[in-house]
């Protein structure tokens, strides 16, 4: 007569959620099997396998392969350790893509609602300081260059395509009070993923935005 030290594969997997066909794969492929299995190939799993079992549960939950969870079993405490460790890192660099990808979807319905804007409307906002990655000072104003040097700068400073970066050009305003048709941008930028002082400051403070539909060609008569 079984102990009842033992449970019965359909008392464990009533234990833990699951189905009791993980519980025989799992056995299959030598992962978890049974304290022992009796004359009629019935599996018992002694209580103190509960532990091990909740370990690959909590494994798989993480996304973590079973061939991975099979060496973390059967290797040491520091091994399992250093999984975890790593596993916690994959995750972290998982949440900050997310965050990105979640600001990228942001700023493209704030694009989608400009766009719905009127022509000529001006809206008075505030921004709080901010930092941009700038290009190497555009030398060559042709719209073949221009575009040459927004996908080496993305290429170089993001991980992201150049539709999903926040980019735009700037012209000395000097220059352009000095010749308001004069469209020959001194920089292309990006935003930097992060604040830091080594890129080039937008400061926080009230602007202007402006929503112009026309071609660059009577962009001075504004």
């Amino acid at each position: 007569m079984k102990s009842s030290k033992y449970l019965k594969i359909s008392e464990l997997a009533q234990l833990v959620h699951i189905n009791k066909r993980t519980l025989h794969y799992y056995d299959e492929i030598g992962l978890f099997s049974p304290e022992f299995k009796d004359t009629n190939g019935y599996r018992y799993y002694a209580m103190t396998q509960i532990m091990d079992l909740s370990i690959i549960l909590s494994l798989r939950e993480l996304g973590m392969p079973l061939d991975e969870i099979r060496d973390i079993l059967t290797g040491s405490f520091n091994e399992y350790t250093l999984s975890l460790e790593h596993k916690l890192d994959d995750i972290e660099s998982k949440i900050r893509d997310l965050h990105t990808i979640k600001d990228i979807i942001s700023r493209k319905l704030e694009y989608i609602e400009t766009a719905e804007r009127s022509h000529m409307e001006i809206n008075r906002i505030t921004l709080d300081d901010s930092y941009l990655i700038l290009s190497d000072p555009l030398k060559d104003p042709s719209l073949l260059n221009v575009l040459d040097e927004a996908h080496q700068l993305v290429d170089q400073k993001s991980q992201y395509t150049l539709p999903n970066n926040e980019y735009g050009f700037m012209i000395s305003t000097t220059k352009k009070f000095a010749d308001p048709k004069d469209e020959s941008y001194d920089y292309l930028y990006i935003d930097a993923p992060i604040d830091d002082d080594r890129h080039h400051l937008k400061p926080a403070g009230e602007y202007l935005s402006l929503v112009y539909q026309g071609t660059e060609d009577t962009l001075y008569l504004t």
